[in-house]
């Protein structure tokens, strides 16, 4: 029996004693989406980023920088 997108999520965030301490969704611009959707979308991309591994990158924001 496959399960659904939600239960995915679900067994995701909280398999093997793990705890959620902060995580959100949001939708962006599509209203019409559906949870079912939101939740299998949220299960591909952090399953997708646990396969890469750690990554010790921060996020840069291409501007230079500048002293004040």
């Amino acid at each position: 029996m496959l399960k659904s997108g939600e239960e995915q999520l679900h067994s995701l965030l909280f398999e093997e004693g793990r705890e959620l301490l902060n995580i959100k969704f949001l939708p962006g611009v599509n209203r019409g989406l559906t949870t079912a959707e939101m939740s299998s979308e949220a299960d591909r991309v952090i399953r997708s980023a646990q396969a890469k591994g750690p990554v010790d990158q921060p996020p840069m924001s291409g501007i230079k920088k500048t002293h004040v």
